[in-house]
């Protein structure tokens, strides 16, 4: 399939989710590369079509979200410092190097919030700290592993994370955007995109899994404003309103599963679509000549 060759944006965009699910397929069955025969595809790597089976994801999801259980108040701080890493190297050792009495650096953390511990661990981890996947923001005047962990022991310390979890869970719980706005509030360094993977993370809770904007709500970004441009045919540095752009990826969201869902993919939600979008963003700039991914294979 040479996608390129396909004249119609939105055409384009379906052949390329289809096309990355192809490669999942094969690339987990152990087929030999390449697993394409489009030359973007196989020379870089894309995220999963979908994001709950990306290898950074299931990792996330073992030792956090399954790890601690479905109600246990210390996944939403695990899942602010995995995100803010999104390392698996480096989340590895915070989670899963058990000391003497079997907990985790992790967890004699939030025991105590004593940021030496995590200080010392990261000391211990060998560079680089962060993903090299999207940007990471980091404490100024730091080493960005440090920034991180600063940045984060203050969210922990200046958020009563304890308190607003149990109202969620025993009172109401919030939607996607109240959550993503709590989670931002007052959080420094914790930008939008960061705080909108934690959401992505936190939605497949068992007390989330109907809230009102479940399948709908998702915050735009740089890279998805951008894809969402060129699924539609525009310039890709147009502009977008937040309103707007949220009503064009709703109605790309049911296009999408409209022509997918009989081939076996979906259905997405919109943070399906809004990552479709960001990775739709790297491939177009990448056949155009104006860009490329962060990550390529070997």
């Amino acid at each position: 399939m040479n996608i390129p060759d396909i004249k119609d944006p939105f055409d384009r965009y379906i052949a390329f989710l289809v096309e990355r699910d192809a490669i999942y397929w094969k690339k987990s069955g152990g087929a030999p590369r390449p697993w394409t025969e489009d030359r973007i595809l196989q020379d870089y790597r894309f995220t999963e079509v979908y994001r709950e089976r990306d290898r950074t994801s299931l990792h996330y999801q073992k030792i956090i979200r399954n790890y601690y259980g479905q109600n246990d108040a210390w996944i939403l701080p695990a899942t602010v410092l995995y995100r803010w890493f999104n390392r698996i190297e480096t989340c590895e050792h915070f989670f899963q190097q058990p000391d003497f009495d079997n907990h985790s650096v992790f967890e004699r953390y939030i025991q105590g919030l004593d940021i030496n511990r995590l200080l010392f661990c990261l000391n211990k981890i060998p560079p680089p700290h962060v993903t090299g996947a999207f940007i990471i923001n980091g404490m100024p005047g730091n080493e960005k592993g440090i920034g991180v962990i600063k940045y984060f022991h203050n969210w922990c310390i200046k958020k009563d994370w304890e308190n607003v979890w149990k109202s969620w869970l025993l009172e109401q719980p919030p939607t996607l955007e109240e959550m993503y706005d709590w989670i931002r509030e007052d959080a420094q360094g914790l930008g939008p995109f960061m705080a909108a993977q934690i959401v992505a993370d936190l939605k497949y809770l068992s007390f989330m899994q109907h809230v009102d904007d479940w399948w709908t709500w998702a915050a735009p970004g740089p890279g998805s404003m951008k894809g969402l441009n060129a699924v539609l045919g525009r310039d890709l540095d147009a502009k977008w309103n937040p309103v707007e752009w949220l009503e064009r990826i709703q109605e790309l969201r049911l296009a999408e599963n409209e022509q997918l869902v009989p081939l076996g993919l979906g259905p997405f939600h919109a943070q399906d679509t809004q990552n479709h979008c960001c990775e739709m963003s790297k491939y177009t700039k990448t056949m155009l000549g104006i860009g490329r991914p962060r990550q390529k294979y070997p």
